[in-house]
């Protein structure tokens, strides 16, 4: 189930935690949205009727806008007052501490993390327990993330 993604983050790679804790988020976190590159627009929409076929049930897919930023921002909206905070960036430009940070040009960030997302709901993602990898149900640790790097 855990085979290396794509080409470039296998799963001893200190990106690997990243790719996966921010493949998670994109697939259960509700109130999503993504700034992204045009070049993206296709993978985007893909990943949304994918998520809408293996999650059935989850009303609210992440909303997305073009970004003339050569990055992925993915925020979620705070429920009081509508507020986008950032939660996940995909690039070389570090973002703040409470940020997940796949720290890889934008391109093969991005296509890792939509890969890892297909692998994931293969296996069952998020509706299994466990199936989301190791550590997958335990917080986040983004100090401890980036101290890998």
């Amino acid at each position: 189930m855990f085979r290396p993604l794509g080409l470039s983050v296998r799963i001893d790679d200190p990106l690997w935690p990243v790719v996966r804790e921010t493949s998670r988020v994109l697939l259960r976190r509700d109130n999503l949205h993504l700034e992204i590159p045009v070049e993206f627009k296709e993978d985007i929409e893909s990943l949304f009727l994918e998520m809408s076929d293996y999650q059935p049930a989850k009303l609210h897919v992440p909303t997305f806008e073009i970004s003339l930023r050569n990055d992925v921002c993915i925020s979620q909206r705070e429920q009081e007052g509508g507020e986008l905070q950032m939660i996940g960036y995909i690039g070389m430009e570090e973002p703040g501490q409470n940020v997940r940070w796949v720290k890889m040009p934008t391109y093969e960030g991005w296509k890792e993390v939509v890969s890892a997302c297909h692998e994931l709901h293969e296996a069952g993602y998020p509706g299994c327990i466990g199936c989301g990898g190791p550590n997958s149900e335990l917080p986040w640790d983004e100090n401890k993330s980036r101290s890998r790097l």
